[in-house]
């Protein structure tokens, strides 16, 4: 069975005719109706019925057709790609990142820059762990992420032990975030304290590498509050909008130039116990490109200090 073989079929499908698909292929109809009679013969089945008004499909033709278009077009994208392939050349970018609303932000700004390139882009929002999965397989090029000091040389360790190189941006205090519905919105100094908190629940991800649960717990916070787990960033969003509660991330730069978001405050969290790093990691096997270097260059820039 060869393509144009398949590529037959279609066009004798389309037209109802062998003299009519024999016109648009340009083919004799004697060569058309050879290519069909020696397809049918490999096959062990007709796929065509010749009627006085023309040909139509078999039942079995039916069936063949519909996985002959899907070949055909599967065909027709490869030699696509081929005869296009160095005209356009596309750029490939990939990142996977932590739950950090500044580095979707500027990967948004990476895309509309390059709109009116051939890209193919991907932002991969996920837990540390799946980071480190994606970075290893070369499902993303490089991955952003925040480790607390406290768990910094045992992450480092695993990041060495998977073929990882782990580069820092920044070292920042963690911060409190709340929404309008909690009193500390309204505050008129920068920063909260520990006992600030006592009354509020608090919401965290069920990423433990990214809800520095034992940090809290070693500050006696993950257990004497109520707790809210979630696993997204939109969620965590509702959960601060429409509720009293906090959560504890990291107090970067970046929220002094980007809105954290509409509704919600991101105060610096004013314990010296407690404190995080900004990094991204690559992997070693695999240069870096240009486009993530540009990415990373538009990280560093935005948390240089004002």
């Amino acid at each position: 069975m060869r393509l144009d073989q398949i590529e037959h079929v279609i066009k004798i499908a389309e037209c109802g005719s062998f003299n009519k698909a024999a016109k648009s292929l340009y083919l004799s109809q004697s060569n058309l109706s050879q290519s069909i009679k020696s397809l049918e013969n490999e096959v062990g089945k007709s796929i065509f019925n010749r009627t006085a008004k023309g040909v139509e499909l078999t039942d079995f033709g039916c069936e063949f057709l519909n996985h002959a278009m899907a070949t055909y077009s599967q065909f027709r994208l490869t030699r696509e790609f081929c005869s296009s392939y160095g005209k356009y050349p596309t750029v490939t970018f990939s990142v996977a990142c932590q739950y950090m609303r500044f580095a979707h932000l500027l990967f948004m700004q990476l895309c509309e820059k390059y709109s009116k390139h051939h890209t193919e882009f991907s932002f991969l929002e996920c837990s540390f762990l799946e980071i480190v999965n994606n970075v290893c397989s070369h499902r993303a090029e490089i991955g952003v992420l925040i480790m607390s000091q406290s768990q910094k040389k045992i992450t480092q360790q695993l990041l060495k032990s998977r073929g990882l190189s782990y580069h820092p941006i920044l070292a920042c205090p963690a911060s409190v975030t709340v929404g309008k519905n909690n009193p500390l919105y309204s505050l008129d100094r920068p920063g909260v304290t520990l006992d600030m908190l006592d009354e509020f629940p608090i919401v965290m991800y069920q990423d433990t590498n990214f809800n520095f649960s034992s940090e809290l717990e070693d500050m006696k916070i993950y257990k004497r509050k109520n707790r809210i787990i979630v696993s997204d960033r939109s969620t965590m969003h509702e959960v601060l909008v429409n509720t009293d509660a906090y959560s504890i991330a990291a107090y970067t730069n970046a929220y002094k130039k980007v809105e954290y978001y509409d509704s919600i405050r991101a105060l610096e969290l004013l314990d010296d116990r407690f404190s995080v790093e900004l990094g991204w990691i690559s992997n070693l096997s695999h240069p870096v490109s240009e486009m993530a270097m540009e990415y990373i260059g538009m990280i560093e820039d935005l948390q240089k200090s004002i």
